[in-house]
């Protein structure tokens, strides 16, 4: 398959699927937007092995540090141990892709990893930063609850700052991040999927999964029926907020990167941000009562965003 036609498809998976990163990716100039689209196509593949592990569907997201679109309902009857075991099979298999096409041995009949094989050479993306995605992904499989809020901090790592790590080099026009900018962009992730696991208490309730560290629910007398009771409690506002201020403090922790990157490699977490920041506003506004509908940004909203970051670049 030719290079251009790779990307293009790539292009189409994230149009399709992104949405939140699809405003954020646009504000890269071409090479580099190409290149992005490339690992959220690698990472959407995994994602998708995951969504089909259960009949309740995967909690994954894709988050860059994501993008984060809600899973779909998956395939299996149900997640018994031979479906895990299958999807773990699949993900292994992502793995052995992965180390082709960084060696540059892609299969040319697959778009993914033509693009991705590209990628990784024209901008120094490092595999094994996708490699640990996968092990997010993976964890994805039979995590059902979070007990402490390390537990909390690794899982986010995994499914979220690991994507955003790897999309380092290609933000910083192919020149190897220093570890300043990484460990901001653990935290810029990290910020991101905090967010994420706030807006998603209800939907994750449905998948049978619980984000919310154990210890803190305990700390503030929160326990699952109150969960499942999807009432809003003094206990259970107080425990989202402590939360959320969690998120707030990490995201501004990861906004230490922006003036690491060059002008325009720095739109894009910025944007991101943003985005991430004013769903988190608007939680609060709504004084935590992630109940009552998924808190999102109108399409105008994001558009606006765009326009603020292509001037501000």
């Amino acid at each position: 398959m030719e290079l251009a036609a790779a990307y293009r498809a790539c292009a189409r998976i994230t149009r399709r699927e992104a949405r939140n990163f699809y405003y954020a990716f646009l504000s890269l100039p071409r090479a580099q937007r190409l290149a992005v689209y490339a690992l959220y196509a690698f990472c959407r593949a995994a994602d998708d092995v995951v969504d089909a592990a259960t009949s309740f569907g995967a909690a994954s997201t894709i988050t860059f540090g994501s993008l984060s679109e809600p899973a779909k309902p998956g395939g299996f009857a149900d997640g018994t141990p031979d479906a895990v075991e299958a999807k773990r099979a699949e993900l292994a298999r992502l793995r052995e892709q992965l180390a082709n096409a960084a060696e540059g041995r892609p299969n040319p009949e697959m778009a993914i990893d033509v693009a991705l094989a590209d990628a990784i050479s024209r901008f120094g993306v490092d595999p094994a930063d996708l490699g640990d995605v996968l092990t997010g992904m993976e964890m994805d499989l039979t995590l059902r609850r979070v007990e402490t809020t390390e537990e909390l901090r690794v899982y986010c790592y995994h499914v979220a700052s690991a994507v955003g790590l790897a999309t380092l080099p290609i933000l910083n026009g192919g020149t190897p991040p220093t570890d300043e900018m990484r460990e901001a962009a653990v935290d810029l992730g990290l910020g991101m999927q905090y967010v994420n696991v706030l807006r998603d208490v209800a939907e994750d309730l449905e998948r049978g999964r619980v984000y919310l560290p154990g210890d803190e629910m305990r700390a503030f007398g929160v326990d699952d029926a109150m969960l499942e009771g999807r009432v809003m409690t003094s206990e259970l506002r107080l425990l989202l907020a402590n939360h959320g201020e969690r998120a707030e403090r990490t995201l501004d922790r990861g906004l230490r990167l922006l003036p690491l990157l060059p002008r325009r490699g720095g739109r894009c977490p910025w944007l991101l941000a943003e985005l991430y920041g004013r769903v988190l506003g608007r939680i609060r506004a709504a004084e935590y009562d992630v109940f009552r509908e998924r808190i999102s940004l109108p399409k105008r909203e994001k558009l606006w965003l765009l326009a603020a970051a292509f001037w501000g670049g």
